[in-house]
């Protein structure tokens, strides 16, 4: 049964990969399970996943720590996928012939052959139309060789900005606020049902000069980042009703693994 599936999410960095595992319950979410390992620092090259024998063994090692039913949903960093709006047809379509279109008009959408591309398709309630991901079959090929070969089956591969988007909408934080996840290369921040990056500035305070008006900032900590004056600390743990100790020193660091283990599976 489904309510006895883990609902995992890894985010796999350079350094370092967090795992999270939740079960819903009827007052909340509770949580089952963290697991951090260190990485090599060349882990993610151009956001492409490096195999490595350090990858195995941590892969391999945590696969043994999981049970028989879970659903794995893992982070895949943004500029490895293209996305494109697609009208619904005029004729409402169901399963296979909704793929199919949406096949058909990849051709149209992505400069890259539709063979070579790896697609997948949902519906933007707030457009109407279908919002189409599209990433190259040979990456998502070598981000599901050291996972296959650890003994893991993913069930869904999704952008880590969609994870931290997913963080804020569970947060429920108010108008004005804004979630700031610091990474490796820059910042990345949501507010409300917007995401965006940014590698250009060093500091939280300069970060602010970019934001279009004063707004309430919450800081995921990590290890490189100590807590700032010009924010409130946030922890994707708050979110989960059911916790049981020892939690992760710098539990920022779990903020995109939450956000995966937290979203709704497709179908």
């Amino acid at each position: 049964m489904a309510f006895h599936t883990w609902q995992i999410g890894l985010d796999i960095q350079n350094r370092q990969l967090c795992a999270l595992a939740v079960q819903r319950r009827r007052e909340g979410w509770q949580l089952c399970h963290w697991w951090q390992q260190r990485l090599p620092q060349d882990t993610l090259r151009n956001g492409v996943l490096q195999s490595s024998p350090e990858l195995l063994a941590a892969l391999t090692t945590w696969r043994k720590r999981l049970p028989k039913r879970y659903s794995l949903r893992v982070g895949l960093p943004e500029q490895l996928v293209l996305q494109r709006c697609l009208p619904l047809p005029a004729q409402p379509l169901r399963e296979p012939a909704l793929r199919c279109y949406v096949q058909a008009a990849a051709q149209k959408l992505f400069p890259v052959a539709p063979e070579a591309l790896a697609l997948d398709y949902r519906l933007d309630s707030q457009s109407g139309q279908l919002c189409v991901t599209a990433a190259r079959q040979a990456v998502i090929d070598q981000w599901l060789a050291p996972l296959r070969q650890a003994g893991l089956k993913p069930s869904i591969f999704d952008l880590t900005t969609h994870a931290l988007q997913k963080v804020t909408e569970v947060a429920q934080l108010s108008p004005g606020c804004v979630l700031v996840l610091p990474r490796e290369t820059g910042w990345l921040w949501c507010e409300g049902r917007g995401v965006a990056c940014s590698s250009d500035v060093a500091t939280l305070a300069e970060l602010q000069q970019l934001f279009p008006q004063p707004m309430k900032i919450y800081l995921c900590d990590t290890a490189e980042n100590a807590r700032a004056r010009e924010a409130e600390p946030f922890s994707p743990f708050a979110l989960l009703r059911y916790q049981q100790p020892p939690l992760p020193d710098c539990s920022g660091e779990f903020t995109l693994a939450a956000g995966l283990a937290l979203r709704k599976d497709d179908h």
